[in-house]
């Protein structure tokens, strides 16, 4: 927070607020420096923006998926606290479940779909310790789970901000997000090395039993570190089972042997390969001369390449999986001629 503020006839230096918090600040804070009407005048001239109930940060400033997470912390009651300082006591609040995930950058399907129209990036999930009063909030999307977290739960982040470890998280999104979902995110934290398969195994066993558990264990069963996007997860759990041949990130060489194309999944038995738009698709004359440009060549050594949007892979998944497995067989038919 820079500026300064006029209280009482003088001039009061802002910079402190959120100094040690990544820009957020709480209503507490605000108050230690200025009067009730100057921080709600502040708010509705929008030179502060309201996080949550209460927790404010400058105005005009696209917050992080991490400065939300710290204002959904202090809302639920909860603080910063200095990386090299061992939380004493109980935590009181700890980003967890899908607040988690977006701050690990592990990607949620369901956050702002312009395919299904899913909306879950309005909610945060804070963990609570179970001794502790689990409150209601005045704003239902700031969503507090009960939770007892092992201390190896628990990562503080630089920033101050206590968060469940990327291995928690995936545990608790498991009773949060569908199936397709929750094996996106571990498909991710798998890819890049967040999480290990043994420490994902191993957690199966753990919560073996226990809520959340059997959807774990179903997402660990078919999650898979080759995937790089999420449309490439969504493409492979509606594909592979009816088309078992294929394979992420399978690489076309050419015949000196130089990497001309790697799809997002392949079938090297029949050359067949499938291509998946991410949410927001492709975008640009230069990426769409380059995916032609790519087709031409694959073809040219024999394989076939069949585009799939990310609107089929959320919305019709049927019809999706029908043409592929026509093009699948007339391609394989076409090789065998």
């Amino acid at each position: 927070m820079d500026g300064l503020a006029a209280n009482r006839g003088q001039m009061v230096d802002l910079s402190r607020l959120g100094a040690r918090s990544l820009g957020v600040w709480t209503r507490p804070q605000s108050l230690a420096l200025l009067t009730p009407g100057q921080v709600d005048a502040l708010v509705r001239t929008r030179q502060w923006q309201v996080l949550w109930r209460g927790t404010y940060a400058d105005g005009g400033v696209v917050v992080s998926a991490e400065q939300r997470a710290i204002a959904a912390v202090l809302c639920a009651g909860g603080t910063v606290r200095a990386r090299s300082t061992a939380p004493p006591g109980p935590m009181r609040a700890v980003a967890a479940g899908r607040t988690a995930a977006r701050v690990w950058a592990l990607p949620l399907v369901d956050d702002d779909d312009p395919a299904t129209g899913a909306r879950e990036h309005l909610l945060e999930d804070v963990a609570v310790d179970r001794h502790l009063p689990c409150q209601s909030y005045d704003d239902r999307r700031l969503v507090p789970h009960q939770l007892a977290l092992r201390r190896t739960d628990v990562v503080t982040l630089p920033s101050g901000l206590l968060l469940t470890s990327p291995l928690r998280t995936l545990t608790d999104l498991a009773r949060l997000v569908p199936h397709e979902a929750l094996v996106c995110a571990a498909d991710a934290a798998l890819h890049r090395r967040l999480v290990t398969p043994q420490a994902l195994a191993d957690q199966v066993e753990v919560r073996s039993g226990r809520e959340g558990g059997p959807a774990l264990a179903a997402a660990a069963r078919v999650s898979d570190g080759r995937a790089e996007a999420p449309s490439e997860t969504l493409a492979r759990l509606l594909l592979k089972p009816v088309l078992p041949g294929l394979e992420p990130q399978v690489r076309l060489f050419d015949r000196t042997a130089r990497i001309v194309a790697r799809f997002d999944l392949g079938d090297p038995a029949v050359c067949f390969a499938v291509e998946a738009d991410g949410k927001r698709r492709h975008a640009g004359t230069a990426m769409v001369a380059r995916d032609r440009r790519r087709d031409r060549t694959s073809r040219a050594l024999g394989w076939t390449t069949e585009r799939v949007t990310w609107f089929e892979l959320r919305r019709e998944q049927r019809p999706l999986v029908r043409r592929v497995v026509q093009e699948h067989g007339a391609h394989a038919a076409r090789r065998t001629a």
